[in-house]
C-alpha cells in the first residue's frame, strides 16, 4: 500500500514539476518578446556583415575565406600543393566567393 502511495506521489510530483518548468520556459519566451519590440529594426548593407562574428549552431559549415554559410552539399575549391616537401591543401573559396580564371573572360 505504501508503495503506491510513494508511486502516486511521484506521478503527481513530476507531473508538478513539468508544469512550473514549462510556465517558467513561456515566461521567459514573452519576456522576451517585449524586450524586443522596443527596439527598431536595424538594416544592414550585405556587403558589411562580419560573418565570422554572427553567432551559429555548433557543427555550422563555413567558409573559411568569406564566411558564408554552406550547405553540407556545397563545396569549397581547393587544391594540392608541395611546399617544402610537404603537401597541403589550398583552399581557393565556396561558390559565393571564388572566381575561376577561365569564367572571368581571362584568356591563356
Amino acid at each position: 500500500m505504501s508503495a503506491l502511495l510513494y508511486l502516486i506521489g511521484l506521478i503527481i510530483g513530476a507531473t508538478v514539476f513539468i508544469y512550473l518548468y514549462s510556465s517558467y520556459q513561456q515566461g521567459k519566451e514573452k519576456f522576451k518578446e517585449m524586450r524586443g519590440q522596443s527596439k527598431p529594426a536595424q538594416s544592414m548593407n550585405p556587403d558589411t556583415i562580419d560573418y565570422f562574428a554572427i553567432k551559429r549552431a555548433p557543427g555550422t559549415r563555413l567558409c573559411p575565406l568569406c564566411g558564408k554559410e554552406l550547405t553540407k552539399y556545397e563545396a569549397l575549391y581547393a587544391s594540392e600543393v608541395e611546399e617544402e616537401g610537404k603537401k597541403k591543401i589550398l583552399i581557393h573559396g565556396c561558390r559565393y566567393c571564388y572566381k575561376d580564371q577561365d569564367a572571368s573572360g581571362q584568356n591563356s
